[in-house]
């Protein structure tokens, strides 16, 4: 059974969306279900890209993948002007944040500062530059959606630069959201929690933390992520903006 098709001619990018197994992936597919154009952002692995593209196309509307490099000051331009050349648009409608990069550290001594660049670079500065780049092209009705990590709210002393990162992201975020309001776009955060992927720290000491705090003793999916994404993504969240959507299983703070 066919799904509604309330994004129909709608383009979207989202980026970090090369892997099947990954949340970008999930929300690629779920944003074509409900017939976006969606433009793939990979950073090196060209066929697993493809891989994605193919199962979008499946549902009978564009895809493309973009190679770009997220901690290039040309990340932005290259990703916006790829997918307004691929899809022939002037215009578009929906950018999702979602590549990221997360290095394990046992303590704060032991983060390199080339490292700490490089997450920031990536985290923070990447989305920045492709939101700045695609502004001119989004219009009233355009969504942002930005993701961020339940890590940071809580804190890990394993990840302290990453949960640094995604909470300098969440505050861009409202203080873009501000901005953006008078013009109808809205741009939203989400939060994920322990996700079932091949990035999935279950066994970690971080991991054991989450769950003795969490409500819902599981991993979530993808797909719920995905979901959370797609509503934001979608015209019935039009009053919504400013907001940062927890998908964690109901994770307190310790």
């Amino acid at each position: 059974m066919s799904k509604d098709q309330y994004l129909s001619g709608k383009v979207a990018i989202v980026t970090g969306s090369s892997k099947l197994s990954g949340i970008g992936a999930a929300t690629a597919i779920a944003l074509a279900e409900h017939g976006a154009n969606v433009a793939l952002h990979y950073s090196s692995n060209a066929a697993a890209a493809q891989e994605v593209v193919n199962k979008i196309k499946s549902f009978g509307v564009q895809a493309t993948a973009i190679q770009a490099d997220a901690s290039s000051v040309d990340f932005g331009t290259a990703l916006v002007s790829g997918t307004l050349k691929a899809f022939n648009t002037k215009k578009i409608d929906i950018l999702v944040n979602n590549a990221g990069t997360a290095v394990i550290h046992d303590g704060a001594a032991e983060v390199p500062v080339d490292v700490w660049d490089n997450i920031f670079r990536v985290n923070v500065r990447g989305p920045f530059l492709l939101i700045q780049a695609a502004l001119p092209y989004m219009s009233s009705g355009g969504r942002i959606v930005n993701i961020s990590s339940i890590i940071a709210k809580l804190g890990s002393y394993m990840l302290p630069v990453y949960g640094a990162s995604k909470g300098a992201m969440a505050s861009m975020s409202s203080a873009l959201a501000e901005e953006l309001g008078p013009k109808g776009i809205t741009i939203n955060v989400v939060s994920p929690g322990p996700i079932k992927t091949d990035l999935s720290m279950q066994g970690s000491p971080v991991a054991a933390r989450l769950e003795r705090n969490q409500h819902i003793k599981r991993e979530g999916t993808t797909e719920e992520v995905a979901a959370t994404i797609l509503f934001l993504s979608s015209p019935a969240s039009g009053y919504i903006t400013a907001q940062n959507i927890y998908v964690d299983g109901g994770i307190n703070n310790p």
